[in-house]
């Protein structure tokens, strides 16, 4: 199974913008935040690179957790320091 965890448009100044799915908490998406990409693809992360036809310039990921989202609270939880 594959949950949506959240999806990140890069702004203007090039910092990753982020919108939480519903039932991802904060502190939650704050360790998603403040974790290097590497590093939540080894705990079963995937990122899905976003475009647009109508604006080339839109940049932005969707990120989702492969497993259902208690899954990945432990897994934050546990590996995360």
């Amino acid at each position: 199974m594959r949950t949506l965890v959240a999806t990140t448009l890069a702004n203007a100044k090039g910092k990753d913008i982020y919108c939480a799915a519903r039932k991802v908490s904060e502190q939650q998406i704050s360790i998603i935040r403040n974790t290097s990409r590497q590093e939540l693809e080894e705990l079963g992360f995937t990122f899905i690179k976003l475009l647009s036809l109508d604006y080339p310039n839109v940049r932005g990921y969707a990120i989702f957790f492969e497993g259902h989202l208690d899954e990945m609270g432990r897994i934050l939880k546990n590996n995360i320091k």
